[in-house]
């Protein structure tokens, strides 16, 4: 019979290390990172509220950036993104959906 190695932590144990570094405190936010950024369908319904005209997507981001509503993330073409995701949002709600499409590529909020 083979000896066992009793110095090796057991599988799926954690080591007193692992654990130390599982519990250390997460830093602080930063300051400006305190007030919360919106998704990238929540900033553009808060750019389309704020300018009460219809805007494509471009002029939707740029706004948002310039606003501090919404930081791009790592995809290269956020327009594509929010044109698509406002598009299925009207398809899929229909006259319930928040989106309205006055022109090709320019938004505005339904409600207005």
């Amino acid at each position: 019979m083979a000896k066992r190695n009793t110095t090796a932590p057991a599988k799926g144990k954690m080591t007193a290390a692992k654990a130390a570094e599982a519990t250390k405190a997460v830093p602080a936010k930063a300051a400006d990172d305190a007030k919360p950024k919106l998704s990238l369908m929540k900033a553009a319904v808060a750019v389309l509220e704020e300018s009460g005209e219809a805007l494509n997507t471009k002029q939707m981001i740029e706004l948002a950036k310039q606003k501090g509503l919404w930081t791009p993330g790592e995809g290269k073409t956020p327009e594509q993104t929010l044109y698509s995701a406002i598009a299925r949002e009207i398809k899929a709600k229909g006259e319930t959906a928040r989106f309205k499409m006055v022109s090709k590529g320019h938004f505005k909020l339904a409600s207005r």
